[in-house]
């Protein structure tokens, strides 16, 4: 009887720890991951998320950072602007070309802060904290 209990308590929890890890999966995993489609028509995103365009300097700096990221690339990603998806603490950049995202990441909150920086047109000079 012991035994079946144990085995009951320990059903659940792994059956709850399996929902919970299902339910951490980002919003965006599909068009992140290594099975996803080289591009991606944006209005895909915007069918669960909000999408923002960025301005031609944020649209820059994303695809710096595009080219920063591993593996490095030795040519640009293609694009001739950017978006930003958000849905609930997720965001997601990517470069489109046409109505494709064929480049595309998740962007943590320093990235975010900085991208709207750079669309607020700050500048840091020489001696500015980091």
């Amino acid at each position: 009887m012991r035994t079946a209990w144990i085995g009951a308590v320990l059903s659940t929890v792994l059956l709850t720890a399996s929902a919970a890890h299902a339910q951490q999966a980002g919003v965006f995993d599909r068009w992140l991951n290594q099975e996803a489609p080289e591009c991606v028509p944006v209005s895909a995103f915007k069918s669960v998320s909000t999408v923002t365009d960025l301005t031609t300097e944020q649209f820059q700096f994303v695809r710096a950072l595009y080219v920063a990221l591993p593996p490095i690339s030795k040519q640009l990603p293609p694009g001739d602007h950017a978006i930003m998806a958000s849905a609930g603490d997720e965001v997601m950049l990517a470069l489109v070309d046409g109505n494709q995202a064929c480049a595309r990441f998740l962007a943590p909150d320093f990235i975010q802060q900085m991208l709207i920086k750079v669309g607020a047109g700050e500048v840091a000079h020489i001696g500015t904290p980091v």
